[in-house]
């Protein structure tokens, strides 16, 4: 249970604290100051906290020190915040120079910012900056590939396949033997149609329990990879290696992984080859509204 206790010299009774705890409802409001009058149904979000506006809140999670002002001159502007989401492209062409950990360390921690259900902050990352491990990755994902798609013709259990990787993904594999000989023909060739011989690749991953695990890790994948473009450094989500290993135990043993811990998102990071000049146009999404 967080240990919280209030200064009432310094509270001013604004209700700030009771507002922003709008799951918890830690605090209540007395006729001196707040009260936490429910620390045991804290989720350490910080709401409190950071939104006090006489410091008054003494959280043993969030010491102050460790909880800097944002001064209004630190926030970016829309244009700013604009510019770097169009700046942001996914690359698949990359320098073959190799990336300092400590810069990745940073990359890592910055995604930590993201927002996670529950406030759970189960996202951990797994790195791999060794090229023949990453090769070997690669192949293996072009393997399981492959043995999934002969399985979806094999006819003594091509009628079990649905129920392992459900109708849509047996449907897919039954017509993806062009796409498996292409990828099979870069891999023969020295390419690498997996992660595209980046330096490093990043695999994001939760409590296997977490049931929002995946929207954890894509909240903080694309943190990084907007952060990425202040370092000089290009990413890219890897979707095929992500399909691949939640479905083949072989490939996931390959990674390593903590017990009770599963993939949710693999990125690859490195120095790009070509800069752009240019945004580009998206479509512009639809926006329905529906109040009826």
């Amino acid at each position: 249970m967080a240990q919280i206790t209030i200064d009432e010299k310094a509270c001013v009774r604004c209700g700030k604290c009771v507002d922003v705890c709008a799951i918890a409802h830690v605090f209540e409001l007395s006729n001196d100051s707040s009260v936490p009058v429910r620390p045991e149904a804290c989720w350490n979000c910080g709401q409190c906290v950071a939104g006090c506006p006489t410091d008054a809140i003494d959280h043993e999670t969030f010491p102050l020190e460790d909880c800097p002002i944002i001064e209004k001159a630190e926030r970016p502007t829309q244009d700013a915040l604009v510019a770097g989401f169009r700046m942001r492209r996914s690359q698949r062409v990359f320098q073959e120079s190799p990336i300092d950990r400590e810069v990745i360390r940073d990359l890592v921690s910055l995604g930590r910012w993201a927002p996670t259900a529950s406030n759970s902050q189960s996202v951990d990352w797994l790195a791999f900056d060794d090229p023949s491990r990453i090769d070997e990755l690669s192949q293996g994902t072009v393997d399981e590939m492959s043995r999934f798609v002969r399985l979806a013709h094999n006819p003594l259990i091509r009628f079990v396949m649905p129920l392992i990787i459900g109708r849509s993904g047996t449907r897919q594999l039954r017509h993806a033997s062009g796409l498996i000989e292409r990828l099979q023909s870069a891999r023969n060739r020295g390419d690498d149609p997996i992660f595209y011989r980046a330096p490093v690749v990043l695999i994001g991953h939760c409590p296997t329990r977490n049931r929002f695990g995946r929207d954890d890790a894509v909240f903080a994948a694309y943190n990084m990879m907007l952060v990425a473009e202040s370092f000089g450094l290009a990413t890219c989500q890897i979707g095929f290696f992500q399909i691949v290993v939640e479905k083949s135990g072989r490939l996931l043993k390959r990674l390593g992984l903590p017990n009770g811990r599963s993939p949710q998102i693999a990125l690859v990071v490195g120095h790009p080859r070509h800069t752009f000049r240019r945004g580009v146009p998206r479509r512009s999404p639809n926006l329905t509204w529906n109040n009826r």
